[in-house]
């Protein structure tokens, strides 16, 4: 059996064993972030637990603003445009992040009281975010041409390293703080041991790219990063601020513990997004083979089928709810069980419109998708600076569903436009009615279940029921996702 495994895996693709070795390390970053959730959630106070989070917060914003996210998507297009100029490409790149971050500073030097004021944030802690930004952005640029090259070799034990040095090195620090009475704010501690790291290696990464290949400055190659990001730069901000404005308005408006409080149920929530993330990956280069060949008839069933796989998955998470808290925090973090099913049901919502905008994506429609996410994003930030002085904080989960239903609705509609554009009719890609169906039915679920949340023994039968169902249409489920897999 052994043997026959190993044959198998030599006889494989390069391609196909790279996006393997790329997968496990994707999953072995998720799987220790939430690994070590609980333990630096009982090592810390609330309330530097919550200064973690919201500098992490923070950071993400300002990442997109200096940046501009040269690393993403741009920048893969750039070196399939520059095929026999990678590494000239890449080098360049590391150059514009440079001249990018120097206007940033200009900015903060000459009114850094009020920006550590806005930001609530010490001058070092403000200097050392724009240094991790600047120096995360060589290794982003480094993980996409690993990725693009299928060089999984060298990939694989860096990322390894780099996923497991940044929450060993905050507990031995923070260890050794405790034992000298906690003189340091250890969520500071916890903030800076991984940022070192970030920095380390990406500083290291980027002497190796310039010696390698000494490309500064290239007008054409900045010119091209400059005019592809600039134009995604409102996509990826909105969808940042849907994701973590409100941690920062509950920051303002309540304190920095319910920020606490508030994120380790947003990771609770988000546990989902590694089963909705897998399937969308397989899922989408599927689809667009499909659009590209016009055979949409097997589209919409398969839809629906994945709808409604999420859909239990969703009400399991509604389910373990109280239990996944008390893992992830402790009684200090319990009430953020009230927080938890608004989000996954949010999660459920970002599936659905995810499916929508890879057909709007597939056709060209960018504008369309980053319309939609400044909507949405608006609506949120919106509704929390109205109601969380007044409702409190955990009314922050329901405004953010309320942002990705928005977001949702004017996919749908965008949708419709794009799909009349190339004569397709929407019904053959989604049936829109079986997706309202278990919509609704799983929000009225949602509420029907935490109305038991102190029957446990009532949840865990419901849970054993899904089980079983589960385990007798294992062959289905495992025939659906392998049926994508074989289509791709």
């Amino acid at each position: 059996m052994g043997l026959n495994l190993k044959e198998k895996y030599k006889n494989l693709p390069s391609a196909v064993k790279a996006s393997i070795f790329f997968v496990f390390c994707g999953v072995l970053k998720d799987a220790i972030d939430f690994i070590v959730t609980p333990i630096f959630s009982r090592i810390l106070e609330q309330e530097e637990y919550g200064l973690f989070n919201v500098y992490n917060s923070w950071y993400q914003i300002f990442h997109i603003a200096i940046s501009l996210y040269i690393f993403s998507d741009g920048f893969v297009v750039g070196l399939s445009k520059f095929e026999n100029k990678k590494e000239e490409f890449t080098s360049s790149q590391q150059g514009l992040i440079l001249l990018l971050a120097l206007p940033w500073i200009l900015i903060y030097a000459l009114n850094f009281r009020n920006w550590n004021t806005l930001l609530n944030m010490s001058t070092v802690m403000v200097i050392t975010m724009i240094c991790q930004i600047v120096f995360t952005t060589p290794m982003n640029l480094w993980v996409q041409k690993k990725r693009y090259t299928y060089d999984y070799r060298t990939y694989v034990p860096v990322m390894i390293v780099y996923a497991l040095m940044q929450p060993l090195l905050a507990l031995v620090l923070i260890y050794i703080n405790n034992l000298n009475n906690g003189s340091i704010n250890n969520g500071i501690i916890r903030i800076y041991s991984g940022v070192g790291v970030q920095i380390a290696f990406g500083f290291v990464i980027m002497i190796i790219q310039f010696i390698r290949t000494p490309k500064f400055a290239d007008k054409e190659y900045w010119a091209f990063s400059l005019s592809t990001n600039t134009v995604l730069v409102p996509y990826y901000f909105s969808q940042i601020l849907l994701n973590h404005s409100d941690r920062l308005m509950i920051d303002r408006f309540v304190g920095t513990a319910k920020t606490a409080v508030y994120s380790i149920a947003h990771s609770a929530a988000f546990t989902l997004l590694v089963i909705t993330g897998s399937l969308n990956s397989t899922f989408t280069p599927w689809l667009h083979n499909k659009l590209k060949t016009k055979e949409t008839s097997e589209v919409r069933k398969l839809t629906s089928s994945l709808i409604i796989l999420i859909a239990v998955c969703s009400m399991i998470i509604f389910l373990i709810t109280p239990e996944l808290m008390m893992v992830l925090g402790d009684e200090k973090y319990a009430e953020g069980k009230w927080i938890v099913p608004p989000l996954t049901f949010g999660v459920f919502i970002i599936f659905i419109y995810t499916l929508f905008a890879d057909v709007e994506l597939y056709f060209r429609g960018n504008k369309f998708v980053t319309i939609a996410s400044i909507l949405g994003a608006t609506v949120n930030i919106v509704l929390n600076y109205l109601l969380i002085p007044k409702v409190g904080y955990l009314i922050a989960g329901y405004t953010t569903v309320i942002g990705y239903l928005v977001m949702c609705a004017c996919h749908l509609i965008f949708l419709r436009i794009i799909c009349k554009r190339q004569d397709i009719r929407p019904e053959t890609l989604f049936d829109i009615r079986v997706i309202l169906l278990v919509t609704v039915v799983l929000g009225a679920l949602m509420a029907g279940i935490m109305c038991l949340y102190q029957l446990i023994l009532i949840r865990y039968i419901i849970l054993l029921g899904i089980a079983v169902i589960l385990f007798i249409k294992r062959n289905l489920i495992i025939k659906l996702i392998s049926g994508i897999r074989k289509k791709d």
